[in-house]
């Protein structure tokens, strides 16, 4: 049975043009034009998910929500609105709504929040009508599926994004790729560190200076938020901004326009934002460390990138992608990694992540003249999990590990499509499917039927 969403719209027009949406991506829909309509529907069907306008004839969308989630709090809700306020956003936030939309609302960040929430209930998803592009990114989990879905949906849209994740697990990777998929590829892509700047420069640093502005000031400089100009600015750690900048963005965000330190000339805000983050902004805000309100204007899509340690079957691909990577920026003939290492990389914690793997990488094939690295070039800590490693002796012939690098090769080389995979390998789809599984290289929740999305 499709998944269903039911639309509470009083605006015809609109309501079928979200519901020809929806259906196009796979759902089921039904509709409701008011929030007793709504109500009706729901005593006699559940739908997975309710997307529903704040300003309704009769109940409010609000008063919606609260009736909703007194009778049926597992049904998540989304709210749409034609005034977009912050007030509005985290009224509706702390009343239960998963997410905030203003109008007229975005297809993409629609369709890319709904399937969001959905996965993250462990609920099933239509399969995309497209397999998503790579973007870049290496992986074959499920973490990384989603993820390039999401930015293929997100890519087009001018929505604010907020990424979360641990340091080094690629933010800026998923911010580049986001700029680079957008109709904005051909504009700016400027970075900025809020938190390797000293506080008095960070104001100059993002907004810019007229001549004079201040002692040391000889000549007009213009800031991020200008250079950027109709391309995309990437806030990194936007955790560690100062309060009083803080103030600053939220204005120029909501306006669209900000002025340079030293003059009131108005300068129109062009550029998409996208910010990241390592720290827990909802317990900063509870610190008084983060605005709230800044905090909902940013977050208006949300992505999160995992911790290394969660996507375990990405790791061998991104050690045979850095061995590659890094032999080559060094003049030096390919190197591989033999099963037992492999094994090892597997079993690490990688506090790190990506970063710190890449590093070791590096470090390894720098300092070694083997052309096959195995647990000897290895860190101690990283070799003190051989003891809780269930292997066989070392072989040059191990199959079980030429079998899961064939694998991986056939699907790199068919960017992840199983059905070509299959194809490459002689085999059916089904048998490459199984060999996944064994493997740890397909997710735990496939359907049963196997018509989950091709990687």
């Amino acid at each position: 049975m499709a998944t269903q969403i039911l639309i509470v719209e009083d605006e015809r027009n609109l309501r079928r043009v979200l519901a020809a949406v929806l259906r196009a991506e796979g759902f089921s829909v039904m509709e409701a034009e008011s929030g007793e309509g709504a109500l009706e529907l729901l005593a006699n069907d559940i739908p997975s998910l309710i997307l529903s306008d704040q300003r309704l004839p009769g109940i409010s969308g609000v008063e919606l929500l609260h009736a909703v989630k007194k009778q049926w709090p597992e049904i998540p809700f989304l709210i749409s609105t034609a005034y977009g306020e912050i007030e509005q956003a985290v009224e509706v936030i702390k009343a239960g709504a998963e997410h905030y939309l203003t109008k007229p609302v975005d297809e993409g960040e629609l369709i890319a929040l709904i399937r969001q929430i959905l996965e993250r209930r462990g609920r099933q998803v239509p399969p995309l009508r497209q397999a998503p592009r790579r973007h870049g990114l290496i992986g074959v989990s499920r973490a990384i599926q989603q993820l390039l879905e999401t930015i293929d949906l997100v890519a087009p849209a001018p929505s604010n994004v907020l990424i979360t994740g641990e340091s080094g697990t690629g933010k800026e990777l998923v911010a580049r790729a986001l700029h680079n998929a957008s109709p904005r590829r051909e504009q700016p892509f400027v970075a900025f560190n809020c938190g390797a700047i000293p506080l008095e420069l960070v104001e100059s640093e993002i907004f810019g200076y007229e001549r004079g502005a201040f002692t040391g000031a000889i000549r007009s400089q213009p800031g991020k938020l200008e250079a950027a100009a109709g391309g995309t600015l990437f806030l990194d750690e936007i955790g560690d901004m100062p309060l009083p900048m803080q103030v600053k963005l939220l204005r120029a965000l909501q306006e669209r326009e900000f002025n340079r330190l030293g003059t009131h000339q108005t300068i129109r805000l062009e550029a998409r934002v996208i910010a990241a983050t390592h720290i827990d902004l909802k317990e900063a805000i509870k610190e008084g460390r983060f605005r709230e309100d800044l905090y909902y204007r940013l977050n208006v899509i949300p992505l999160h990138i995992p911790p290394l340690r969660e996507r375990r079957a990405d790791i061998i691909p991104l050690v045979q992608h850095f061995l590659g990577k890094i032999c080559n920026e060094i003049g030096r003939e390919a190197v591989t990694m033999d099963a037992d290492a492999l094994a090892a990389l597997e079993a690490y914690s990688w506090p790190g992540n990506i970063r710190q793997l890449e590093n070791l990488l590096e470090r390894m094939v720098v300092l070694s003249r083997q052309s096959i690295l195995g647990l000897r070039d290895l860190p101690s800590e990283i070799r003190q999990g051989e003891s809780h490693i269930d292997r066989k002796i070392a072989s040059p012939f191990d199959l079980p590990a030429l079998e899961r690098q064939t694998v991986l090769s056939a699907l790199e080389k068919t960017r992840f499509n199983q059905s070509q995979a299959a194809v490459l390998l002689g085999i059916s789809r089904k048998q490459l499917r199984t060999k996944m599984k064994n493997m740890g290289l397909l997710a735990d929740q496939a359907d049963e039927d196997g018509t989950d999305i091709d990687y």
